[in-house]
């Protein structure tokens, strides 16, 4: 999963034939595929560079997308291939495709102030730049739009200097018109044909959208005597063309972001003030609104774009924290639908639940989220456990339905999952986990001003009602204002839901360390929590040890010299591992606090990023470093504490190992600082490579965990990485006669 990037308009579109969405996250797209009103996940491609700007072929049955990406490549693609178009010399703005009698013509602006056109006359032959646009004052083309006129292709422009302009690039780049009327940056075009000509759409940040008429001159005049403002004339292969404005509609109140023709007639605009409206035109010709929708509340930020589904039943907007919203029109009104979704920002630690039936991923969007399986249909977010004012760096589970956290600041956090959470996790997994029965909370807000997850009781709730009889007046005894309200759901919750009600509260702060927390661990017993934070010094080096009895500190362990990159328990929870930016690896007693053994001089050339014990009680362990190596310890039972493990055996690869976790069966998962994964296996000596995870599916940027799934022996684990991505991925066993 990877959250939609926060890009205005051309980030995502629609297919006008199988409704199948692309979109780009991080530096991938990924691929929705609809099926019965609902979306999963069908494809996803993985991209040297962040994606700016993502557009199916248009007028086409075939699923190929034009892609424009951060570091200025063009990129065709379909599920078959893809090949480089072309090379801005600065980060794509904005792209646009059309397909005429067969012929596929690609429009690109860029950061370098150039608009380029390409054709591509075949499928399969080499692309032809047909145009190039110097957009004047060194500025930009924040959108552009293609169709046609009389066979004609015409692309439109949307200029930093609130104009639209219209060119003709059939032979020679030609400007047709100049369109002036918005008073800010023009965000989205997008054309109607119509039977004289075409309709044009321009959404803006001066809070408007204007119709642009474009007609054939003799048609082009109302000989009614109604008062229509003539602006532009131009010639195009010998006809002669009018432009006036059609109208002009205000109905939102901030920056319109983008504005879609609707296969009923309509349109739909989407905009920063959380709205998208459908504009219905009457047989007057005076346009008005049709339906209006969009959140109230929360901290969204507002709309980026937005599109309808082919037969215009399910109106889809994306936002700024990565989200997609659906909402589907029915003759009772609007009812949300579940959306896939994800991180908008690095992944940084994942942790599966004891039970293995969910999952909790930590990110520097500043929330942790959790997924699960909806039954027979993939997975989803069930809830945003915690939405913190900094980038979050770490979390771990402690025991079924609590877990501890840090993010940059010195504090870290400890959360306990509700019983509305549990009950929503039955209904939609269909799974049952153990939890404390005797629990009252129900779930939590967050104060005004405030960043700590404040607890909703039963009794609060039913305080507050018999005070005041409903559950939004404000006169109650109860000290915040409630947006939350208990909500029974059998599918995934909404964005709506997400934001404001699927909280847990905060049970405790744990206090101690100097600098921003870096690292956390809990142990299998449920008894002690280790944390780390940055550090140059060895004094704040330390890794403190919590009982998770009273959330008392226990412990501070003193050894490394530079922060400690990871923890880990043994499988037992009698011995801690702890490795360090400093090079070495220390195992502690955790019932005395005391140094058991210590990692020889020189055992790794570069940073130890990872480590992980082996799951067979031998005491065995192994470590990931920078020096691109992998090394498995054994225990020797000496008596000096540098000769109590040894290194049994090793094996260099060609990148560096960032992150690593073996299974029950002890099949070992390595993740490289290239986005690669590969699955090893130890045998004596030697470390043997079993697989590699095919790179097309591999994230692009650093893994920075790896985390074989509980109760899956050893066949299904979970990835997160610096590019946005959660990946869950599933490994299928062939017999030894069959490879």
């Amino acid at each position: 999963s990877s959250g939609i990037n926060a890009e205005y308009g051309g980030i995502a579109d629609i297919h006008n034939g199988s409704d199948s969405i692309v979109y780009g996250g991080g530096r991938s797209v990924v691929v929705l595929q609809k099926n019965n009103d609902l979306y999963h996940t069908s494809h996803y491609l993985p991209l040297s560079s962040p994606v700016k700007a993502v557009v199916w072929v248009k007028q086409t049955t075939a699923e190929e997308a034009v892609i424009g990406c951060e570091d200025g490549h063009v990129i065709m693609w379909n599920t078959q291939e893809n090949r480089i178009i072309c090379k801005h010399s600065n980060s794509v703005i904005y792209v646009d495709s059309l397909t005429v009698q067969g012929i596929c013509y690609i429009a690109s602006s860029g950061g370098d102030s150039l608009v380029l056109v390409h054709r591509i006359d075949n499928p399969g032959d080499p692309s032809q730049q047909i145009a190039s646009i110097q957009i004047s004052r060194s500025g930009f083309a924040h959108c552009c739009a293609l169709t046609t006129l009389q066979d004609a292709v015409v692309l439109a422009l949307g200029t930093d200097d609130s104009a639209i302009s219209l060119y003709d690039i059939n032979d020679d780049t030609v400007l047709l018109a100049k369109l002036q009327g918005h008073e800010d940056w023009v965000r989205c075009l997008n054309f109607r044909p119509i039977a004289s000509g075409s309709i044009l759409a321009s959404a803006s940040q001066d809070h408007y959208i204007r119709l642009w008429k474009i007609a054939r001159q003799e048609e082009g005049e109302r000989g009614d005597g109604g008062f229509q403002l003539k602006v532009k004339k131009f010639s195009l292969r010998g006809q002669e063309y009018s432009i006036t404005v059609e109208n002009i509609l205000l109905g939102h109140e901030n920056w319109v972001t983008s504005v879609r023709w609707m296969s009923n007639g309509m349109m739909l605009s989407t905009s920063m003030d959380k709205t998208m409206i459908v504009w219905h035109q009457d047989s007057e010709g005076l346009w008005s609104e049709n339906l209006h929708v969009g959140e109230v509340g929360g901290n969204n930020l507002g709309l980026f774009g937005g599109f309808p589904t082919a037969d215009s039943s399910i109106l889809i907007s994306h936002s700024f924290q990565g989200a997609f919203q659906a909402w589907k029109r029915t003759d009772q009104g609007c009812v949300s639908l579940p959306m896939p979704g994800g991180h908008f920002g690095p992944v940084k630690d994942i942790s599966w639940a004891p039970s293995g039936k969910y999952l909790i991923s930590a990110s520097t969007d500043q929330s942790v989220r959790v997924s699960a399986e909806w039954t027979e249909r993939g997975w989803y977010e069930i809830a945003r456990s915690q939405v913190h004012g900094h980038d979050m760096s770490c979390v771990d589970f402690i025991s079924e339905g609590a877990y501890v956290s840090g993010s940059e600041e010195k504090v870290l956090r400890v959360f306990q999952a509700t019983s509305t959470f549990y009950s929503n996790l039955r209904a939609i997994s269909g799974c049952e986990v153990e939890r404390d029965e005797s629990a009252d909370v129900i779930g939590a807000h967050i104060p005004a001003l405030g960043l700590s997850n404040k607890a909703i009781s039963k009794s609060d709730m039913e305080t507050k009602i018999e005070h005041t009889g409903t559950a939004t007046t404000k006169d109650y005894d109860i000290p915040y204002q409630v947006a939350f309200a208990p909500a029974s759901l059998t599918q995934p919750p909404v964005e709506e839901l997400l934001l404001q009600n699927t909280l847990w509260p905060e049970l405790r702060k744990l206090y101690g360390h100097g600098y921003e927390v870096y690292q956390c661990a809990g142990s299998p017993d449920s008894t002690m929590v280790a944390t780390s934070c940055k550090a140059s010094k060895q004094q704040f080096a330390a890794v403190l040890l919590w009982e998770c009895d009273n959330w008392t500190k226990s412990r501070q362990l003193v050894h490394h010299n530079l922060t400690v990159t990871r923890m880990k328990f043994s499988p037992d929870s009698s011995f801690l591992l702890t490795v360090s930016r400093d090079r070495d690896w220390a195992v502690w007693d955790v019932a005395s606090a005391s140094l058991v053994a210590a990692s020889p001089p020189k055992c790794h050339a570069r940073i130890i990023w990872d480590c992980a014990w082996f799951k067979d009680g031998s005491l065995s362990f192994a470590t990931v470093s920078r020096d691109k190596k992998i090394k498995v310890w054994d225990f020797t039972e000496a008596h000096n504490t540098t000769d109590k493990w040894s290194c049994s055996c090793s094996r260099r690869f060609d990148a560096a190992i960032t992150a690593i976790d073996i299974s029950v069966t002890g099949v070992i998962l390595l993740g490289f600082e290239t986005g690669e994964i590969s699955l090893v296996k130890r045998d004596n000596d030697q470390i043997s490579v079993l697989c590699s995870v095919e790179r097309a599916v591999c994230p692009t940027l650093t893994i920075n965990t790896v985390q074989w799934r509980p109760g899956s022996e050893g066949t299904e684990f979970a990835v997160c990485s610096e590019d946005n991505n959660l990946l869950l991925l599933r490994v299928l066993l062939t017999p030894k006669n069959e490879e």
